[in-house]
């Protein structure tokens, strides 16, 4: 039976890098839970913005066939190889995806004093190391949230840099997978593709967002503080502040279970708006520091 509710998107997403695991005490922990394409799992970086045209994942296997002589079909399929790999263009100027695009560190170049002077130098070695990372991607749509996880990767192909006067600079790479313990990757996610009904996740998360002391707050000489609770988590709840001019949030904290977050409203601000982020959907309130408890309403800007 056709079932409409059962046609994803990917609105929402990130991709994230680590050093791969080598089995040390410091070593990173591969994550085992979803998370919400916000908040980095433990010891990953997130690679920034990626452009429109997305990330590409694409699993594969190469066999060959067994031909007998007494059929003209094949009669079995060996297999000759497997990958796994992720495509995307990075289009953030920053450490990591610069160094991750060249395949080298930056040094930053010394004066006669052994001072730094403001200028830094990357090698490209004529024959340059391999390194191996942890990558990860998160993608989700109305709170069905899915995460690709490669413990093991190397860079395996990188697009040209076109500089151009209207167009951003743009880091295409081609990612893919090593053996790790008898395994490319593997896939997380909380859609019902086991189940039936409606494919989307059942959760009991609720949150409120109260002024504890809005009897004696004086916004205008002090700063004030609102309290985000949260309850019935089935993953990372992740509490923002929206800024006075009210074009970006900033992340107070992120809450891996029930529990209070207490969020600062700068001195001079009487009003603010407080946004909650959980398995890929949002809850924005309006809080006073003279009210005792906020109320809720469509979030100002969804980005950010």
């Amino acid at each position: 039976m056709n079932d409409a509710r059962k046609i994803r998107f990917a609105p929402n997403g990130a991709i994230y890098l680590a050093p791969a695991p080598d089995g040390t005490a410091g070593s990173v922990t591969l994550p085992a839970d979803l998370g919400d394409g916000k908040t980095p799992p433990a010891g990953y970086q997130s690679l920034g913005y990626v452009d429109e045209s997305g990330v590409t994942i694409t699993p594969s296997i190469e066999t060959d066939p067994v031909n007998v002589w007494q059929s003209a079909v094949p009669v079995l399929y060996n297999v000759k190889s497997a990958a796994f790999q992720i495509k995307a263009t990075l289009v953030e100027t920053s450490s990591i995806t610069t160094e991750l695009f060249w395949g080298a560190s930056w040094v930053a170049v010394l004066d006669n004093q052994g001072q730094e002077t403001g200028v830094y130098r990357l090698d490209l070695a004529s024959t340059p190391d391999l390194n191996e990372f942890s990558f990860v991607v998160d993608w989700s749509h109305r709170g069905i949230l899915n995460r690709a996880v490669i413990p093991r990767a190397m860079v395996a192909d990188r697009g040209a840099i076109t500089l151009q006067r209207t167009e951003a600079q743009k880091y295409e790479l081609t990612v893919d997978a090593l053996d790790y313990t008898g395994n490319l990757g593997y896939i997380l996610t909380n859609d019902s593709v086991k189940g039936s009904g409606n494919n989307a996740p059942t959760s009991q998360f609720s949150t409120s967002v109260t002024v504890p002391n809005s009897a004696t707050n004086d916004a205008a000489a002090n700063a004030w503080t609102a309290r985000v609770t949260t309850l019935g988590q089935s993953g990372p709840a992740s509490v923002y502040l929206l800024n006075a001019a009210g074009t970006s949030w900033s992340l107070v904290q992120a809450l891996p279970a029930d529990g209070q977050v207490n969020v600062t409203v700068p001195k001079g601000q009487a009003t603010a708006e407080i946004k909650i982020v959980h398995a890929g959907a949002s809850w924005c309130y309006s809080v006073s520091a003279t009210i005792a408890a906020g109320s809720s309403k469509t979030c100002t800007i969804t980005s950010g």
